[in-house]
């Protein structure tokens, strides 16, 4: 614990001294990857941040979506950029944490990616359409004791944040269900609106909410949308319940004047009007996270994660 304290207190004090270094702008346009299709709350994230960059910065930036292997793909191609901050992707937990110790990906989470800062933490609840037969999580849980295996639900991607951590509780529980993985969070709304699952699990529901279109069951991190009394994960005991957190990553070896830019314009984009309403309406909190903090942040993740699915 004690080695863990002093570890914290040394990044941290690293972290603080970042910004003393003079900042230098990326020598020509930059490319923001994102590892899932258009339209869930990462993509909106990113781009949100790119138009903030463009306004005061006046850098030329471009959102690239590269959907695939539970968002991988994007970190993959950042991972292997060169370190001169053009070439950047969205952080989301899960492809640090959990899919590259589940499947060979092309990058090591820890080693070949730099944590540039966190934008906002996420609620990820389970949630079906407003009409669903589906009242409750209990009436879900009734339901599959009644008959297992007649509960079907969408994730964002295959081995995603969402779909280990949902299936660790119905595995607690000894139920049966059927998961169905897309290609982001809006397929799987998509799916669900269609009618071809009963409830998804995913970020991206904010929007359909304010809309009436959808109810929320359960969360399966430690805190609820704001305004919506529903159970936890972590209330439950459910063996994961990790928050969703949002941001951005680099290559291994960026260097430091190029890490003081990121560091500010993701702070300064964190902190402006637009990206707080933005984040919001996903029923979301801003909460940016400096580079040394998200780095120690990695770390504990996927050592928690590795105990959890070992």
């Amino acid at each position: 614990m004690r080695t863990r304290m002093l570890l914290r207190r040394s990044l941290l004090a690293a972290g603080a001294a970042l910004p003393l270094a003079a900042a230098a702008q990326p020598a020509g346009p930059v490319t923001i990857l994102v590892g899932f299709a258009p339209g869930g709350i990462g993509d909106a994230l990113m781009r949100a941040l790119a138009e903030h960059m463009r306004q005061s910065r006046g850098v030329q930036v471009i959102v690239e979506n590269r959907p695939g292997a539970a968002g991988t793909l994007a970190n993959e191609r950042a991972a292997q950029a060169a370190p001169d901050g053009r070439t950047v992707a969205l952080y989301s937990p899960s492809t640090v944490w959990i899919v590259p110790q589940l499947q060979r990906v092309g990058y090591d989470p820890l080693k070949d990616l730099t944590p540039l800062g966190q934008i906002c933490t996420q609620p990820m609840p389970v949630y079906v359409k407003a009409d669903s037969r589906f009242a409750s999580w209990d009436a879900v849980l009734a339901h599959l004791r009644a008959k297992p295996g007649d509960f079907s639900w969408g994730t964002a991607g295959s081995r995603s944040m969402a779909e280990i951590t949902v299936e660790a509780a119905f595995r607690q529980l000894g139920l049966q269900t059927t998961s169905a993985p897309f290609r982001g969070g809006a397929e799987a709304i998509t799916a669900l609106l269609g009618g071809h699952v009963d409830a998804v699990a995913s970020t991206d529901f904010g929007p359909l909410l304010r809309q009436g279109a959808v109810r929320l069951l359960v969360e399966t991190g430690p805190v609820p949308a704001a305004g919506h009394d529903i159970p936890t994960f972590a209330q439950l005991g459910y063996p994961l319940h990790a928050a969703v957190a949002y941001g951005v990553v680099g290559p291994a070896g960026m260097p430091p004047p190029i890490l003081a830019w990121w560091d500010a314009a993701i702070r300064d984009a964190t902190a402006s009007p637009a990206m707080k309403e933005l984040v919001e309406r996903w029923f979301g909190r801003v909460a940016h996270v400096g580079q040394a903090e998200l780095g120690l942040q990695f770390r504990e993740g996927h050592e928690a994660f590795a105990r959890a699915l070992r």
